[in-house]
């Protein structure tokens, strides 16, 4: 091979020393500093400093022979300057050489950095894996939650379907036989639409109180209740299907009542009414029984029955909605006695169940006393006569029946069927009375109870719908009426708030 060219190997050596920046300290034996060559400036040091500089090196080759050539890379200089240092032997002297190695060890850094910098990159893409395969399965254990849901959802729709459809077939048969049978037959006819319709409403409540629970709306009202009309309204609602079934039936208050009590009488009603209604459902001879008694200011409630009982795997369960019983084919959206657990614990009472199986079981509820107010054992609301109303609705039946029940309780009426119709008659005769109902064409009941009170009308407003929340009620009453009734009515409490208005006869 022939030899480079010189004025190519003059440039090759001039390129690298100006990128190298040599720097050569010759010493003796004993490692004393004898001659300085190269670019002093360059590595951070001074003539004066290079002796120091020297002693600093020889650090670095103890233990190493100095008779061989010895190369260190990347040694740190003074002020972070590096540099490879090369000790070349040279008879009874040593050279120190100093070439720079910043560049190099930038880059070098660099790629070290590039490796950890992979290396963690490795890592947190595991760790990204690691925590998108556990969001993978929340989500399908959240769809599959969501498909049970839906499930439910379903099943619930298609209990309903049938639940409804049955007692309106039997109501609706009924009505038939009524239309053209004669009065045997029409006492047996209007007994079988009671029951019918007294299951469909307390079937709509248990919907509702549970649609309540979920968006957490249910909400208490204490105030007093009326106890022997409870017992009344229970004794009615049931006697009718336990006759039919062959059942004794007994719904009895026993003890002296607090002084001072307080409870929400429509929750009460429905816990009894839920009781009663499991109880009589899955029992097919024997008695069912409730009793309302007190222990102190505390309110007991005790149903029990001579049915199947209820085995101790299956007792948790049954307080679970939409839990039909274990008997197959058993009547019933399976929302009561769930619905009865949220109520008691709503109202701070106690629930317990004692059961035995083929003998019956017996459900107990302890419920304190929400506040002060007395217990009224019955209605002692005076009859008043003399009042006017004015029914303002739109179902012409409904409108009848509001007619026809103020007419008993000595009441004139004039119907409007929609809110300017009524505004028009209250400006030409106000009545003592308006009932008006929420859901009217045009403009609303609400709306047409605030423009009676922004036109100076000062007599009772009560206003009727078949909406039973709480929204609903404050809705009302914040337009200005001053009660607030849900369909169907309670009879009962439509007298007491129509005999509440006016003077008393």
């Amino acid at each position: 091979m022939s030899s480079m060219p010189a004025e190519v190997g003059t440039y090759l050596n001039e390129l690298l020393r100006a990128r190298a920046r040599p720097l050569l300290l010759t010493f003796d034996a004993q490692w004393q500093l004898v001659d300085v060559h190269g670019d002093t400036a360059h590595h951070g040091i001074d003539a004066d400093g290079a002796g120091t500089l020297v002693h600093q090196l020889q650090d670095l080759f103890l233990g190493l022979p100095h008779d061989q050539e010895q190369d260190l890379p990347f040694v740190e200089l003074a002020g972070g300057r590096h540099a490879h240092v090369h000790l070349i032997p040279a008879g009874d002297q040593f050279h120190l050489l100093l070439l720079d190695a910043g560049d190099e060890h930038g880059r070098t850094q660099a790629q070290q950095q590039l490796g950890n910098d992979a290396v963690l990159a490795g890592i947190e893409k595991s760790r990204t894996l690691a925590r998108l395969r556990q969001i993978k399965s929340e989500l399908e254990q959240q769809r599959a939650r969501l498909e049970e849901a839906n499930a439910l959802k379903n099943a619930l729709f298609a209990t309903l379907s049938h639940e409804f459809r049955t007692p309106l077939t039997s109501i609706f048969g009924y009505l038939h036989l009524l239309e053209r049978e004669g009065a045997g037959t029409r006492s047996q006819a209007l007994g079988a639409l009671r029951r019918n319709a007294t299951y469909l409403f307390a079937l709509a409540e248990n919907l509702l109180e549970y649609g309540r629970g979920e968006a957490g709306e249910s909400l208490l009202d204490p105030g007093s209740i009326d106890i022997a009309a409870l017992i009344a309204d229970l004794d009615a609602m049931f006697r009718p299907l336990a006759a039919e079934k062959g059942l004794a039936l007994a719904v009895e208050a026993g003890g002296a009542p607090p002084a001072e009590a307080q409870f929400d009488a429509v929750k009460l009603r429905q816990v009894a009414i839920n009781l009663l209604s499991n109880a009589l459902r899955y029992t097919q001879r024997g008695y069912v029984r409730a009793q309302l008694g007190w222990d102190g200011a505390r309110l007991q409630l005790e149903v029990s029955d001579t049915g199947l009982g209820i085995d101790t795997a299956s007792r948790a369960k049954v307080f679970k909605a939409f839990n039909r019983g274990a008997q197959h084919g058993s009547r019933g959206a399976g929302l009561g006695l769930s619905i009865v657990k949220r109520l008691v614990e709503r109202m701070s009472g106690e629930l317990s169940l004692d059961s035995t199986v083929g003998q019956g079981s017996t459900f107990r509820v302890t419920l304190p006393s929400l506040g002060a107010a007395g217990l009224t054992p019955q209605d002692t609301a005076p009859r008043r006569r003399g009042l006017t109303a004015l029914i303002v609705d739109d179902d012409p039946d409904v409108a009848a029946l509001l007619d026809v029940l103020l007419g008993d309780l000595g009441v004139s009426a004039r119907i409007a069927g929609t809110a300017a119709a009524a505004l028009a008659a209250v400006a030409e005769q106000a009545p003592d009375l308006v009932l008006v109902d929420v859901e009217l064409p045009g403009l609303s009941g609400n709306a047409a109870v605030y423009q009676l009170r922004s036109q100076g009308y000062k007599g009772r407003i009560v206003t009727v719908s078949a909406n039973a929340t709480e929204s609903a009620r404050a809705a009302a009453l914040a337009a200005g009426a001053d009660h607030y009734l849900t369909k169907p009515l309670d009879f009962g409490q439509f007298a007491r708030v129509v005999q509440g208005t006016g003077t008393a006869a």
